[in-house]
């Protein structure tokens, strides 16, 4: 089904998302075209895809849309009729729908925290969300925190030593830090944080 419709963005997107994920998306849609598709509710928000429709009309400008209108019932399948299984343009666009997801997901757990949790109830773990944030990290009793760091100003020295795959001694460092920092912090101290740690009990796990 083709008709007009006036898609809106989340104001309360969820995802933040990441300068080198956007950026990988872009590359994705000029490489590969769209691979995966956009999701609106019956009023036409858009419930999955807000960096994906950005970056749409950003590479494809004014591209009439095709809409599908559905229940979720049933499965709507993508048929790509320019890519052939088994060549370099299928293996691109498979690698890129799954690099291009990893690399741009960055949780906006304030939000979740006040829409999903607060305002309807919702159970974040059960959706996937392992915890909605810290308030205030000083209002934490320091006995809770792992005994190899509590009480202390952390230095490398500090911290017993792990080895790596090389059989490398190595410095664990644990930084906390807003979700939403993620990305400045990464580009200030020229590393990949790899692990966001969101509460004690997890942090106990290191």
């Amino acid at each position: 089904m083709s008709r007009k419709i006036k898609i809106r963005y989340d104001e309360n997107n969820f995802n933040l998302h990441t300068d080198e994920g956007m950026e990988l998306l872009e590359k994705s849609i000029r490489k590969a075209g769209v691979i995966e598709s956009i999701t609106v509710s019956s009023d036409e928000k858009i419930i999955s895809g807000n960096a994906r429709y950005e970056k749409i009309i950003e590479v494809l400008g004014d591209a009439e849309p095709i809409i599908i209108e559905t229940d979720g019932t049933k499965p709507v399948i993508l048929k790509r009729t320019d890519i052939k299984s088994g060549t370099k343009e299928f293996t691109e666009a498979a690698i890129l729908a799954n690099t291009t997801a990893k690399k741009n997901i960055n949780l906006n757990t304030d939000s979740i925290r006040e829409i999903a949790v607060e305002q309807f109830d919702i159970n974040a773990e059960e959706i996937g969300v392992e915890v909605v944030g810290i308030d205030n990290y000083d209002n934490y009793n320091k006995d809770e925190l792992p005994p190899e760091i509590s009480g202390k100003d952390l230095t490398p020295d500090d911290l017993e030593k792990l080895t790596g795959d090389d059989n490398t001694l190595m410095n664990r460092i644990i930084i906390t830090f807003p979700v939403e920092k993620q990305t400045e912090l990464e580009n200030m101290l020229g590393i990949k944080i790899n692990k966001v740690i969101f509460s004690m009990n997890e942090l106990r796990r290191q």
